[in-house]
């Protein structure tokens, strides 16, 4: 069951637009943004009324390291992926976005995407997790 308040993880992209936007989806379901360096590093507890947290992919590289997905992340309801140029991924950094990616967590966005097209999408993706037959494949997605 989907959070009263969505929990969203956003990652990937440069650091000053994947923040702006990190800022921008908390501010339109008012509700926190946290840094991922604070929940994941300093242990920071996780509000329950939803939250969003801003990650760079190397962190998450760093943290789960070869011992499996990001059990704070694992809760995350979305992770929203903005990709970065071409070839920029590690392994490890692809292997996290496969975890998510087979929960059906995963949803990739342009960074260029405008504001109230990501809450629409976002929105729907949400709405489609209760699915016990899961969502179509999104048309957004490759």
């Amino acid at each position: 069951m989907v959070a009263a308040a969505p929990r969203v993880v956003v990652i990937g992209a440069g650091e000053g637009v994947r923040r702006a936007r990190a800022a921008r989806l908390a501010g339109h379901y008012t509700i926190p943004l946290l840094r991922a360096v604070d929940v994941l590093i300093k242990r920071q507890p996780l509000p329950t009324d939803g939250y969003v947290i801003d990650s760079p992919p190397q962190l998450l590289d760093r943290v789960a390291g070869t011992g499996g997905p990001l059990p704070v992340l694992a809760f995350a309801d979305l992770v929203v992926l903005l990709p970065e140029p071409a070839g920029c991924t590690t392994e490890e950094i692809s292997r996290v976005l496969r975890y998510y990616d087979a929960r059906g967590a995963l949803l990739t966005v342009g960074a260029d995407l405008p504001d109230d097209e990501i809450i629409l999408v976002i929105d729907a993706a949400l709405r489609g997790r209760g699915d016990p037959e899961g969502p179509p494949r999104p048309p957004w997605r490759p």
